[in-house]
């Protein structure tokens, strides 16, 4: 093994990629849910629908404010380290980096049966140089596009 292997990548990025809302994307947001509770209230009288609704729209508008926080991102011989999580290659099945104008992440897929997808924002970080290093242990996907989640989120500014 080379020298060259042992030096990890290590940068600081955002947790996640945050949009700003405003006063008129809280709007809109709480009346398609009241749009939508009424409608199963009265359309359909389907009290559990509406209460789940309800719910998931309280939990929308919460999770709405959350801010990334900073976090280190290591990458080395024996795996990617995300903050204060540690994933080792043994758990990650492939790679793929998006680098558009929307994003510039690398992606993981994991052997996790739920949320199976990670995504690390590379910032400043150089995308080939991060792609080089990780195919020295991990199989690239050929797909270099955002994930669906991805796409509907940036599209929601979620």
């Amino acid at each position: 093994m080379s020298i060259q292997n042992k030096n990890p990548l290590t940068w600081q990025a955002w947790e996640f990629k945050y949009y700003e809302k405003t006063a008129g994307w809280y709007i809109t947001v709480i009346s398609l849910f009241i749009l939508m509770i009424a409608f199963f209230l009265i359309e359909e009288k389907d009290i559990f629908a509406a209460v789940s609704l309800a719910i998931i729209g309280a939990l929308v508008i919460f999770f709405s404010y959350q801010t990334p926080e900073r976090v280190n991102i290591e990458l080395n011989d024996k795996g990617v380290y995300f903050g204060n999580l540690f994933y080792p290659y043994k758990q990650l099945k492939y790679f793929w980096v998006v680098h558009n104008d929307r994003h510039q992440t690398i992606n993981f897929h994991t052997t996790a049966m739920v949320n199976n997808t990670l995504i690390l924002e590379l910032e400043d970080q150089d995308p080939d140089v991060t792609r080089k290093f990780l195919l020295r242990h991990l199989a690239e996907h050929p797909a270099t596009e955002e994930t669906h989640v991805q796409k509907i989120m940036h599209k929601l500014k979620f």
